[in-house]
């Protein structure tokens, strides 16, 4: 199929009304499988990351031009998950920081 940017583009244009979106997408990830078994310094890379380039762009044309389903409106609560306290957090002093700490590393859930 195609090898670089240029016959992907003639490809898609004689063969893009007879065959679908899906086979076109198993086209594009044929190629892009390919490239992920060639090193960068194939001669055949840079060709095929075009045509996957050209896949890509007609592929995302593509789902630019078939309206969207309709979804359900989602409002999503951004509100805190614990009530806020107006009441200022209390402080430990040195030595009962200390004592918590200690009594944590008997439980053994430090």
């Amino acid at each position: 199929m195609a090898t670089n940017g240029e016959s992907a583009k003639r490809w898609l244009e004689e063969n893009q009304d007879k065959v679908s979106v899906e086979r076109i997408r198993q086209i594009r990830d044929n190629i892009s499988n390919k490239l992920q078994d060639l090193d960068e310094s194939d001669e055949a890379y840079p060709g095929l990351l075009e045509a996957l380039d050209v896949m890509d762009n007609h592929l995302l044309q593509q789902e630019g031009d078939t309206p969207a389903p309709e979804s359900e409106s989602a409002s999503l609560d951004l509100g805190p998950l614990v009530p806020q306290s107006d009441l200022p957090t209390p402080q430990l002093s040195a030595q009962e920081k200390k004592l918590k700490f200690q009594q944590l590393l008997k439980t053994g859930k430090v």
